[in-house]
């Protein structure tokens, strides 16, 4: 509802003065053989800018509303909005050339009544003065965020961003608009948010990241409606990097890895991949964590002969279901020569601790001539999707 502050206007009104009188004041000389003179005058004191909102008076307002304060027949001078209780005051921008005010949703808190004093002037720059409330909504349902990135982190060139959500999204593409990458490359980077399910959606540029990238997340969702009565809670911001191109290419036939830093060989070393029966799945992997001194456990009984259960002192996850690049003093003998482990990629001791100091989670790790194809959604697998394909997944 909208509760405009008009003005009041001074009626018009004829005013007959003698020329006598106007002399006398040393306002106006006149001919003594002249007419009498009717002088029309407009002394209003009140300004003629008039102020108003969506928002005055309202209860349970949304922050999707994008409240703002406009003015007719002038601009704005000040606008304050502070919460009623606390005190906290609330931001907002000018927009319409001045003639509005958008407030800052982002610093809305929900639940929460606030008091509004908005000034303007019109064109001859008469003050008028509006005082207001209004009382944001609580929502049904509270929409948690998480992510897979922090602040401060190094990541490689393969990491995607993943936003989980705690509640299911219905309205995809009002949450997806709001999520927004950006960086410091020196030329854009394309990229485009795609949705695994209701809860899940990752962001991956067209191509790999620019190495030595600086990447920003602004996820602006706070007060914007999921669907169902879900809203999220706050606002997310991530900043992080972008380290060296580390790609990693293990050849299941040769039993060698090669590992490339922007674009250059830097080290080459013998491996032993999956078994028959076990082999390693072949495709882009993304380096998913750096773990150190873990049992590894088969999922099998342990009358199977193909059970075990070994320390292993240096591992690098690869795949939900367990594989790993992990240092196997066991089979030193078959790396290079023969693939004898159940689906990982084995190293020596000193190997595994060098690409342990010399990685980032997010790295590439290309699987080539295994025979088994890697499976989606196991493990870190965007970069097996085609751009299209991708891209098809997106709400916008």
């Amino acid at each position: 509802m909208t509760h405009p502050i008009r003005a009041k206007r001074s009626s018009r009104r004829g005013v007959r003065v003698s020329a006598v009188a106007l002399a006398a004041t040393g306002a106006l000389a006149l001919s003594a053989c002249g007419p009498s003179l009717n002088l029309v005058t407009a002394p209003w004191s009140e300004s003629q800018a008039v102020i108003s909102s969506t928002v005055f008076g309202g209860e349970d307002i949304t922050f999707d509303e994008e409240p703002m304060i406009s003015v007719d027949g002038g601009r704005i001078n000040n606008v304050v909005v502070k919460a009623a209780k606390s005190g906290d005051r609330v931001g907002g921008t000018l927009a319409e050339g001045g003639s509005a005010w958008k407030l800052n949703t982002s610093d809305l808190e929900f639940g929460t009544k606030y008091r509004v004093t908005a000034s303007a002037v019109d064109l001859r720059g008469k003050e008028t003065v509006s005082k207001d409330s209004f009382t944001t909504f609580t929502p049904e349902k509270q929409i948690e965020v998480t992510t897979n990135v922090w602040d401060g982190s190094t990541y490689g060139v393969g990491m995607p961003i993943t936003v989980s959500f705690s509640e299911p999204v219905a309205n995809r593409a009002d949450i997806e608009r709001r999520l927004e990458v950006s960086t410091n490359a020196k030329s854009q980077v394309a990229g485009r948010w795609s949705w695994d399910s209701d809860t899940f959606v990752s962001y991956r540029p067209k191509e790999y990241w620019p190495a030595n990238t600086k990447v920003s997340l602004n996820a602006d969702i706070k007060g914007v409606h999921a669907g169902g009565g879900a809203y999220a809670m706050e606002n997310t911001t991530r900043d992080f990097s972008i380290g060296s191109a580390n790609i990693m290419k293990v050849d299941a036939a040769s039993h060698y890895m090669t590992f490339k830093r922007n674009g250059k060989v830097i080290n080459t070393m013998p491996v032993s991949t999956g078994k028959p029966g076990y082999a390693t799945r072949s495709g882009i992997k993304v380096l998913m964590s750096k773990e150190r001194n873990i049992i590894f456990t088969a999922d099998v009984a342990e009358s199977d002969p193909e059970y075990y259960k070994i320390p292993i002192a240096i591992a690098m996850r690869l795949t939900w279901s367990g594989e790993y690049i992990h240092s196997a003093p066991w089979s030193v003998g078959s790396q290079g020569n023969s693939n004898v482990s159940h689906g990982c990629v084995n190293v020596s001791t000193g190997n595994a601790e060098w690409i342990m100091q010399n990685s980032n989670v997010g790295d590439i790790v290309e699987v080539v001539n295994s025979g088994r194809a890697q499976d989606l959604g196991n493990g870190i697998t965007v970069w097996n999707e085609s751009w299209s394909d991708w891209k098809a997944d997106s709400a916008i």
